[in-house]
């Protein structure tokens, strides 16, 4: 509760302090530390950090901290003192964030986020009192992936690529060949599914822990649709790992997979001739699959709260994100840059911004964490035939709902 406090005292001192607009003069002295995952995204975070100095004449230090690994990091380092006063994660932490005061609301870019974010993104850091937390950096959804000299224009409908797939007679599963593959017992990939019929997991835009579609009407329809690719797909969930799809892919073993932009670099340096798509409709409904939005958020610990808020609004610039975009390939979130024609035109980015319009930002409050596992073991049971996918759902959701009452 003292941390809220302080985060709402800090956040008062600034709304008074920063008006849109206005230049901001960070803290005298100031210096930060920046978390960010080791690769190409901290190459980019040094390089803002470097350009910020340049203009402000502030020290930006950066340290290499796993994307998933920032909030726990900083729930342990900030009240000691030793931790970022920046931190990249994922949209659907924000809720933890917030619970634990130890992320900030923005105070200098919400109008910028509402008017020149896309839709998607600025949804995912708006949080349901209306505030917004965190400054996004990357939209990423996941698109059917194909192999173009198997199916040179991809397909429309799953019922085309059965249909294509029993002319040619492709799947062999003895032959580890399959038509269509992908990670069945991840729920990342099954909220595809789920949602394809009108199943949903938390209502009113995933804030509403009380309201939980993941068994209803149309959430069973949705994997009793899943079930009728199994004949192109694998047996068993556990006979394959994302590693070894991608490598099947590669030696042309698999005609199309479910997979997001984290994979095209690595086929494109193997020169695997493969393409990518928006998902196909399966029973004559479009797939609803999650999306989320890779955040820049600031810490509550931080002694530079002007500062550190500076840097955000610095590194989301149109300027730095096309920097970034250049660097890491990442989907940018606003649509100055997404309108480019370096990007409108490009094959790659196309599909995965027309997915993302018809996707589902993960929900980010803290119940969240509650459904992966048993809605995982639901999509196993059912993909194995253990259960039916109305005995699963409703045995997942008893559990989720339990552990929530648990935690209230």
């Amino acid at each position: 509760m003292k941390k809220i406090l302080k985060n709402i005292s800090i956040g008062l001192i600034l709304a008074s302090s920063l008006v849109y607009g206005e230049e901001i003069k960070p803290e005298a002295e100031a210096k930060l530390k920046v978390w960010e995952s080791e690769g190409p995204e901290l190459k980019w975070i040094e390089f803002v950090g470097s350009e910020f100095s340049k203009k402000f004449g502030i020290e930006v230090q950066t340290e290499a901290i796993g994307m998933t690994d920032t909030i726990p990091r900083l729930e342990q380092d900030g009240p000691v003192g030793t931790g970022a006063d920046l931190i990249v994660m994922p949209h659907d932490r924000i809720g933890s964030g917030i619970t634990s005061g130890i992320i900030m609301p923005n105070y200098i870019s919400g109008e910028r986020i509402n008017t020149e974010f896309l839709v998607s993104a600025k949804n995912a850091v708006t949080w349901m009192d209306g505030e917004v937390y965190g400054f996004p950096l990357a939209i990423e959804t996941y698109v059917m992936f194909y192999n173009k000299d198997l199916l040179p224009m991809g397909v429309k409908t799953f019922e085309e690529l059965k249909a294509w797939d029993k002319e040619k007679q492709f799947t062999n599963k003895k032959s580890n060949r399959f038509g269509f593959v992908w990670e069945v017992i991840n729920l990342y990939y099954g909220q595809a599914f789920l949602g394809n019929q009108g199943g949903y997991l938390i209502g009113k835009n995933g804030t509403d822990k009380n309201d939980i579609g993941a068994n209803n009407d149309g959430a069973v329809k949705g994997l009793e649709d899943m079930m009728t690719l199994k004949e192109i797909s694998i047996n068993n969930p556990g006979d394959i790992s994302y590693d070894s799809m991608m490598g099947l892919f590669r030696e042309g073993k698999i005609a199309a997979m479910l997979n997001g932009p984290w994979a095209i670099e690595g086929l494109r340096k193997a020169n695997v001739n493969f393409g990518i798509q928006k998902l196909p409709t399966l029973n004559d409904k479009k797939l609803n699959p999650f999306s989320g939005v890779r955040i820049l958020a600031v810490s509550s610990y931080t002694k530079y709260p002007k500062a550190a808020q500076l840097f955000a609004e610095f590194a989301t610039s149109d300027e730095m994100l096309k920097k970034r975009y250049e660097m890491t390939k990442q989907i940018p979130p606003t649509k100055a840059i997404t309108e480019l024609k370096e990007l409108s035109e490009n094959e790659y980015v196309n599909p995965i911004l027309e997915q993302a319009m018809h996707s589902t930002p993960m929900p980010s409050i803290s119940e969240m964490g509650l459904f992966w596992d048993p809605l995982s073991s639901a999509l196993n049971d059912v993909y194995l035939e253990k259960n039916t996918p109305k005995e699963a759902l409703d045995k997942a959701v008893k559990v989720i709902k339990d552990q929530i009452s648990l935690q209230n």
